[in-house]
């Protein structure tokens, strides 16, 4: 009985022996070392060369020392994979036969510097323009935007960006100008257009701004913020006639959406109190109105930041 559970032990540390070969076959008495420089030939320090062995689970690493230098030993034969990787340059992959009792020659390697990051280079050209907005340095942010529209053409976007600097700086017809510009690569845009032709409006080209909002199908609107957004721009613009019309737009198209009364409410008091003293039934009118749109903003949305302030307006108008 002794003797058999000593076996039981010698036969468990044997397999424990073979299983522990089997996960560093990978490992033997090769070795490999290289040299890493740029396109000019100077040494870069710092590149990771990780080795894998496709056929095994190991791989091993190390780093290019200051001279671009690198090594790998204990390594068993094969086709290795041999991957280069620095921040800033362009990943490189090769295969490197390795035989273990021979005498590897040291593999060159070259890196290209890695192509800017175009995506990453126009949002920090954007965040330091929308910086220079902010301490109302406009003409130093369209310098911004036209370095960024000259190295990257492509990127029309930046029309939006370029419309809201001269909307900043109270611009409106290079505002306009702009919006236009990106709607004749986005036509289909309902939001920018329902924009452009707001502002068109509250700039004093209401024919044209008009004849804009005439093109665009409403129901092609699928969030109630589109219409709101515009309302408010007008509401800022001082033109809350111009306002309602976008304010109706959301409440009909979006009648569960809290935010069309709102706004709606606010500028039908604002305009009803406005007209008083020549109109007063239809003063009346647009006071009552207000008055029930500011009630359903209450009863949909009771948590919401401004149902307080709707209903402070509608207790002093009992």
């Amino acid at each position: 009985m002794i003797r058999m559970v000593r076996a039981s032990v010698v036969m468990v540390a044997l397999l424990g022996f073979a299983a522990a070969a089997s996960a560093q076959s990978w490992r033997g008495q090769g070795h490999v070392n290289g040299k890493v420089t740029d396109e000019s030939g100077k040494p870069i320090e710092g590149v990771v060369v990780k080795m894998t062995l496709p056929s095994e689970k190991g791989a091993l690493d190390t780093k290019t020392n200051k001279n671009g230098e690198w090594s790998i030993g204990g390594i068993a034969r094969g086709n290795w994979q041999v991957d280069f990787e620095k921040p800033g340059y362009e990943t490189r992959r090769i295969s490197v036969p390795v035989e273990e009792l021979t005498r590897q020659p040291t593999i060159p390697t070259v890196m290209s510097v890695a192509a800017p990051d175009a995506n990453q280079i126009i949002a920090d050209g954007l965040a330091k323009a929308t910086a220079l907005i902010k301490e109302q340095k406009f003409a130093d942010a369209q310098a911004v935007f036209a370095g960024l529209q000259a190295t990257y053409p492509q990127a029309y976007q930046l029309e939006l960006q370029i419309a809201r600097a001269y909307d900043a700086e109270g611009a409106y017809d290079k505002e306009i100008e702009h919006l236009k510009k990106y709607l004749e690569k986005d036509p289909g845009n309902v939001g920018v257009a329902l924009l452009t032709g707001g502002i068109m409006i509250a700039k004093g080209n209401a024919d044209e701004g008009k004849q804009l909002l005439q093109t665009i199908d409403d129901s092609k609107v699928t969030e109630p913020v589109v219409f709101v957004n515009t309302g408010i721009t007008l509401l800022n613009k001082n033109k809350p006639k111009d306002a309602l019309l976008f304010f109706d737009k959301a409440v009909t198209r979006f009648p569960e959406s809290p935010d069309g009364y709102y706004y709606r409410g606010i500028t039908q008091l604002n305009v009803g109190a406005t007209i008083r003293p020549d109109d007063k039934a239809a003063s009346d009118k647009l006071i009552e109105a207000g008055k029930a749109d500011l009630t359903k903003f209450v009863a949909m949305a009771p948590n919401a930041p401004e149902a307080e302030m709707a209903r402070k307006m509608l207790e002093q108008l009992k």
